[in-house]
């Protein structure tokens, strides 16, 4: 009889467990069915539900305040043009499939579709549609965050100075920036005192920065396309970053921008048909490898403060100008055994080895002349030029430093 109700009992606990279970389950809520509005539906949801945001056009402003997942099903979250639409304050949020419009314009507050609060460790927005706000996300001083594959618009409509930024990170760590396409913001995505990120894989035009860095330290900027803005990328003030397999296109004015950055890789990155290629400013002990620099107006503009840097095994072709050079000295590459493959390079390598028997050595006279009056571009192979140009390699006063490349390799591979 014990043994009996022993067993009875323990019958009793397991059913109570499943019921538990099963009454635990997420539930699903859909405003207009569930709930009358999205704050409602956030406020009657539990730990772990799903808000369900069906089609039509729901007011705004909402804030999430425990570990839901928002999803958008056809839904407009509309913000009404005050404030910020969602904000986001509780970790573990999800926010996926949503489509969110019209923020305040506040740029200072600062008013956004989506704002990611300190507490909002390991949130996520993805596969969402952001429109007519000041910034499209704000990850604010936390870590682990996921941001992948949103549409972001910007206001093109503003003036570059009265726009927000597409993705703002501030102070935050361990994010991941992945699969996004962003336009007509002011800046695309804008990393600010952010460490061991991921940005990967963005895709961003028509804007005064693509991508921009600043103070910001191990991160990784990897397989970007940043097309038809002012600047592709501009990495500004920042330590041990990789920048790598990116592309920058028919920017305004530089491709990759480097300033003040130190200690890290720009390997394999496409820069065609910009102002400048590569423009490096007081950077040091970078490596620079396996780079396809073409077409540019400048391909590689390299000023005060800059050396120490490994530059070898890029392919610089058909720019309208190699390189302009602004130093006291001459800066050398090269000296490994191995330089760069230049398109307008004449020699020749007898001992087959794949590097040019004598150096390649940038026509600084022509370069600078070129560079401060543009005009003699039309005098470029006229007799009084060239015959300039020879003696400026003998003469001390017509003498200016340059770049030469002692290693220059042969060949038509490209990396």
């Amino acid at each position: 009889m014990r043994a009996r109700l022993h067993g009875t009992c323990w019958a009793a606990v397991l059913i109570a467990a499943l019921l538990f279970a099963g009454g635990s389950r997420a539930s699903v809520i859909r405003v207009g069915r569930d709930a009358p509005s999205p704050a409602a539906a956030v406020a009657a949801a539990r730990e772990g539900d799903v808000v369900e945001l069906p089609p039509g056009s729901w007011p705004g402003p909402l804030r999430i305040d425990k570990a839901l997942t928002l999803r958008g099903v056809g839904g407009v979250l509309d913000g009404g043009g005050v404030g910020t639409v969602l904000t986001i304050d509780a970790p573990g949020v999800r926010v996926e499939g949503l489509h969110l419009a019209n923020s305040g314009e506040d740029i200072g507050a600062p008013d956004a579709c989506i704002f990611i609060t300190q507490r909002s460790t390991g949130a996520e927005v993805r596969d969402s549609t952001m429109r007519r706000c000041a910034f499209g996300v704000w990850v604010h001083e936390t870590r682990g965050v996921r941001i992948l594959d949103n549409q972001i618009e910007g206001n093109s409509g503003l003036r570059v100075a009265d726009r927000g930024n597409g993705i703002h990170l501030f102070d935050a760590s361990e994010l991941v920036v992945r699969g996004n396409r962003i336009s007509g913001a002011r800046d695309g995505i804008y990393v600010s005192a952010t460490e061991d990120s991921l940005i990967e894989d963005n895709r961003t035009d028509g804007q005064r920065f693509g991508i921009h860095y600043m103070y910001s330290y191990r991160n990784t900027l990897r397989g970007n396309r940043s097309h038809d803005n002012v600047v592709g990328m501009a990495l500004m003030e920042s330590r041990h970053l990789v920048v790598e397999d990116n592309e920058a296109l028919r920017n305004e004015r530089n491709g990759i921008l480097f300033r003040d950055v130190q200690f890290s890789r720009i390997h394999g990155n496409r820069l065609e048909g910009n102002g400048n290629g590569m423009f490096f400013f007081s950077s040091t002990e970078n490596s620079i490898r396996d780079n396809r620099i073409a077409d540019n107006d400048v391909g590689l503009k390299i000023w005060a403060g800059t050396r120490r840097n490994v530059v070898e095994n890029n392919h610089i072709v058909g720019n309208r100008q190699q390189v302009f050079y602004v130093g006291a000295k001459d800066q050398t590459w090269g000296e490994a055994g191995r330089g760069n493959r230049w398109g307008d390079y004449v020699g020749w390598d007898q001992d087959g080895d794949g590097v040019g028997d004598r150096p390649y050595r940038v026509d600084s006279f022509k370069a600078r002349l070129n560079y401060q009056y543009p005009a003699t571009v039309l005098l470029l192979h006229s007799p009084a030029l060239e015959i300039l140009s020879h003696l400026s390699n003998h003469l001390p006063l017509l003498q200016t430093p340059t770049v030469v490349d002692v290693s220059p390799l042969l060949g038509e591979a490209s990396p």
